[in-house]
């Protein structure tokens, strides 16, 4: 995910804040995972850049109808144990989440194993954070450390069980 120094992913108007090197970045691991679940605000921007659906299998979560015309899209209210068994019936064993509502849902069900953030050297006050607020609490291992550029880095982190 793309994250600023103080916790957002997103502006509410949904205006680009990660750089051409970071959204590059993440387009090539979607090309390696090809799985991409989001939520269903995650979505609507996404259509709006243009940058849906991507190449592989996209899983939208919502709990409201959803017209759905691509071929590679599943639109589900599923719970996260039951959209991971549709990534395994679909011949995939790894996926990618992505928005903060969605991810925070995964986290809170003990089935992330792995945090890649793309560090942006913007900030901003109102925004959507990387995580809702739920009760959890996870310990993380810093895996690697990847530089963009002399602003950017890329954070790697394993969830510690």
């Amino acid at each position: 995910m793309h994250i600023t120094p103080n916790g957002m992913i997103a502006r509410f108007d949904g205006s680009e804040f990660s750089s051409k090197k970071a959204r590059a970045g993440f387009l090539s691991m979607m090309k390696k995972v090809r799985v991409n679940i989001i939520g269903r605000g995650t979505f609507e921007t996404a259509v709006k850049k243009g940058g849906f659906p991507m190449d592989g299998l996209n899983i939208v979560v919502t709990k409201r109808s959803l017209k759905n015309p691509w071929k590679n899209v599943i639109v589900t209210s599923k719970k996260p144990k039951e959209i991971l068994k549709l990534v395994e019936e679909n011949g995939y064993s790894e996926a990618m989440v992505g928005g903060g509502k969605i991810t925070t849902s995964f986290i809170t069900a003990n089935l992330v194993d792995e945090f890649y953030f793309d560090m942006e050297p913007v900030i901003f006050g109102k925004g959507i954070h990387l995580f809702s607020e739920e009760n959890f609490d996870k310990k993380l291992k810093l895996l690697d450390i990847e530089r963009f550029s002399g602003n950017e880095v890329r954070l790697h982190y394993k969830v510690l069980k």
